[in-house]
């Protein structure tokens, strides 16, 4: 058997200073390759804002923020892929053989990741499916217990919900059993409204109906759903209810509003007392 000469073999033995210079490339190589991916993540980022910012009306604007949501996780998913590929790449990381013979790992991995993907087609799911938006009142039964409130934002994994404490709980989409929205409908708000028996009960009535609509006008309520009905007359008062709809999400707010300004409006015809009506009996001298 012959063996190749010296001269052959010091030929393909890679010197120090080779060594050096391939490091120093493949360094150089994989900061570019970095640059490049967080320019172009940046650049995908501020081209969604844009695009999602400049269309539509104001009251597609929670759908919109669930989209961009969605659309952002998607976009640094697929750079930071493509960058751990190109990386490996110029490192001449051959993976190939290392998954193939790792079945012990792969199968541990793939176990282990069946919740992260079981997470991701839930939010896809509630994503097109329209379940929920931001902005949204909601009241979400988990395999922990049941979370209700806000919807802050909505990803691929997560959804994060703000509680009327101002606390953020973020929940995994493929632990949530049930959902129950409760701003997609509007809800219906009754009051009760006693007023001294001074007038004709139809009267009072007709003019109870116009402080209310009036009232509910000032709460961006449609006034012409606003009914008003006699409920109970005694010797010296009547007791009006007072129905309206309004949304769930601001159905506490929507109430208390009505309620004051009725009240207000009445003590301004001297129905209630507080107020005096409009034309006072003259002061005693």
């Amino acid at each position: 058997m012959t063996l190749p000469p010296a001269t052959a073999i010091a030929q393909t033995v890679p010197t120090l200073d080779q060594i050096q210079r391939n490091f120093a490339r493949e360094w150089l190589t994989s900061a570019i390759v970095i640059a490049i991916a967080l320019i172009v993540w940046r650049l995908l980022e501020a081209a969604i804002e844009r695009s999602f910012a400049r269309r539509f009306v104001s009251r597609f604007i929670p759908r919109l923020a669930t989209f961009k949501s969605l659309s952002k996780s998607l976009s640094s998913a697929v750079v930071f892929y493509l960058l751990a590929v190109e990386l490996l790449h110029v490192w001449s990381v051959n993976v190939s053989p290392a998954l193939w013979s790792a079945t012990i790992v792969t199968a541990g991995i793939a176990f282990g990741a069946q919740a992260v993907v079981r997470d991701v087609l839930t939010g896809v799911f509630f994503l097109f499916e329209d379940t929920y938006d931001v902005g949204d009142g909601v009241e979400l039964m988990t395999s922990n217990g049941v979370v209700s409130g806000i919807v802050d934002s909505v990803g691929l994994r997560l959804t994060r919900i703000i509680d009327e404490r101002g606390r953020a709980t973020s929940i995994p989409n493929g632990s949530i059993v049930f959902i129950t929205n409760t701003t997609r409908m509007p809800t219906r708000i009754s009051m009760e409204v006693v007023v001294p028996l001074s007038d004709d009960v139809s009267r009072l009535r007709r003019r109870i109906a116009e402080i209310a609509g009036a009232a509910a006008l000032q709460s961006d309520i449609a006034p012409d759903g606003v009914a008003v009905r006699v409920e109970q007359v005694t010797v010296d008062n009547a007791t009006f209810r007072i129905e309206f709809q309004a949304s769930r999400a601001a159905a506490l707010f929507a109430e208390a509003a009505v309620r004051e300004r009725v009240v207000a409006g009445l003590q301004e015809d001297g129905l209630l007392p507080g107020i005096k009506s409009a034309n006072p009996s003259a002061a005693p001298s």
